[in-house]
Parts: structure tokens; C-alpha cells; sequence
């Protein structure tokens, strides 16, 4: 107990400044006159309000050459469902519901 002194104060834990005050003006200007290292960068696009941006694929989409599309049913296949539904007096309404597909989708 003879080390305990009552004049002097220990500090458990300290808390060091908030984030805004290390980003403040004199924060930065303190720790320049110390010769501290700083880190400054930029966000993208930040402050503008882009929603909209180009991708950085664009060009690699533009050498693409290769050609995307489905393959069609050819048109006897149509003729043929549009016979067998009106042989059976359907409407392509009644078609759509029959094969449980949205109206829509089924055309004869």
C-alpha cells in the first residue's frame, strides 16, 4: 500500500476524438504541425447524386460478337395446335387455361 499515491491519477482507458473531430479542419492542421502522417481519398462519385453510371464492361461488351437469341418453333408447329384446338371448338382463352398457362402465353 506504499505505493499508492493520492495526488496522482491513473487512466484506465482514454477515449480518443470522435470521427468528426478528426476529420475537423483543426485536427488535420494539428497533426500536420506534429509531422504526422496523413490519408486523404476521394469517394467515387461522391456529392454528385449518380444513380446512373457506365460499367466498366462497356468495352468488353462492345467486342462481344457473339449472337444471342432463342430458337423459334417453326410455323407448321403453330398450325398444327391451331387446328387440334379448333377441331375441339377452344379458344385459345380456353387453350391457355387448359394447358394451365397465362392467356397470353399461348397463341395459336
Amino acid at each position: 500500500m506504499a505505493e499508492c499515491d493520492w495526488d496522482t491519477v491513473t487512466v484506465l482507458r482514454k477515449k480518443g476524438p470522435t470521427a468528426a473531430q478528426a476529420k475537423s479542419k483543426q485536427a488535420i492542421t494539428a497533426a500536420q504541425r506534429r509531422g504526422e502522417e496523413l490519408e486523404t481519398t476521394k469517394k467515387w462519385t461522391a456529392g454528385q447524386n449518380r444513380q446512373h453510371y457506365v460499367t466498366k464492361n462497356t468495352a468488353k461488351l462492345d467486342r462481344e460478337t457473339e449472337e444471342l437469341h432463342h430458337d423459334r418453333v417453326p410455323l407448321e408447329v403453330g398450325k398444327v395446335i391451331q387446328q387440334g384446338r379448333q377441331e375441339k371448338g377452344l379458344t385459345q382463352k380456353d387453350l391457355a387455361t387448359v394447358s394451365m398457362q397465362a392467356p397470353h402465353m399461348v397463341r395459336c
